[in-house]
């Protein structure tokens, strides 16, 4: 039977690889003064130190992370045409096909990671490890039912957002700004007391805009 610590290096080696791409993303979206938001980067660089050198407890954290960025994902894929206009989806795809491309390859990558992942800390000479140092090896049941419900809750929240009156606000507000020829999504919302502020997407089939909107109530 293969030694887990060579399962766990394998594993950390792969984490801090990845970590350090997203860094490196991270980095560049920054000075291109583009959003950017990552669960990994340093975290997975972390994390696959303590996997590198071997350590038990780690597993843990990675296998629970893994099942739980897992149902993430498939959460969203399946709320994404509820969340999203298809028409919006197609026209960041016709207007940016490289960009669209090298994302829809980043996050295959991240998902074929987290997979991997998963399978690699149910081995069984992992499995033999935690059981021997006392540890459960039961599936991360929590991880899977914690990913499940924040996909509920986002999906909740964020269809109150767009039928609601903040969601409608900020589609009028817009469509003052731009006027009749864009559809338009709502991509965010924040409320501060009183005071209201939205992200709105417009689209057509020559340009995708992103207009914030500002009102109090």
């Amino acid at each position: 039977m293969m030694d887990y610590r060579v399962i766990l290096r394998r594993v950390g080696l792969a984490w801090i690889g990845f970590g350090l791409l997203d860094i490196g993303l991270m980095i560049y979206c920054l000075m291109q003064r583009q959003n950017y938001s990552s669960s990994f980067n340093l975290f997975a660089v972390i994390l696959g130190l303590f996997l590198y050198r071997g350590s038990l407890g780690a597993t843990t954290l990675v296998t629970w992370f893994s099942a739980f960025m897992l149902m993430l994902f498939a959460g969203g894929l399946l709320l994404a045409p509820l969340l999203q206009p298809v028409g919006l989806l197609v026209s960041l795809i016709r207007l940016h096909p490289g960009q669209c491309l090298l994302l829809g390859v980043y996050y295959a990558t991240m998902v074929g990671l987290l997979i991997w992942t998963y399978r690699q800390m149910r081995s069984t000479p992992v499995l033999e490890a935690r059981r021997e140092s006392g540890r459960r090896i039961g599936r991360p049941q929590s991880a899977f039912l914690a990913g499940f419900l924040l996909v509920v809750l986002v999906g909740v929240l964020f269809n109150v957002l767009l039928k609601g009156s903040a969601g409608t606000k900020a589609v009028e507000l817009a469509r003052q700004k731009l006027g009749p020829d864009y559809h338009y999504a709502i991509q965010s919302v924040r409320v501060s007391g009183k005071a209201h502020s939205a992200m709105v997407a417009a689209y057509n089939a020559q340009e995708v805009k992103y207009v914030p909107v500002f009102w109090n109530e």
